[in-house]
């Protein structure tokens, strides 16, 4: 889960991101997210923002695990990592 916040706006926003199996898979994802959340943010001309992510077990249906994912898998070489 992905938290942005905004001077002048009163509320966090979230986005999730996600599907990871391990916690491992997760936290190696983190910093790749991270970054391309940031350069979406400065591509916008986003002046001053703060994003945080963070890796959160949460139970799933079992049809959600068997189901394609939407958008492309994250290249991590795409963010410098």
């Amino acid at each position: 889960m992905a938290l942005m916040a905004y001077p002048n706006i009163n509320a966090i926003h979230y986005k999730g991101y996600g599907g990871f199996n391990e916690k491992e898979e997760c936290e190696k994802s983190r910093p790749i997210i991270e970054n391309m959340m940031v350069n979406a943010e400065i591509n916008k001309g986003t002046p001053t923002f703060f994003i945080e992510t963070f890796c959160m077990e949460m139970h799933a249906f079992p049809s959600q695990w068997g189901a394609p994912r939407k958008g492309d898998k994250i290249n991590p070489a795409e963010f410098g990592a």
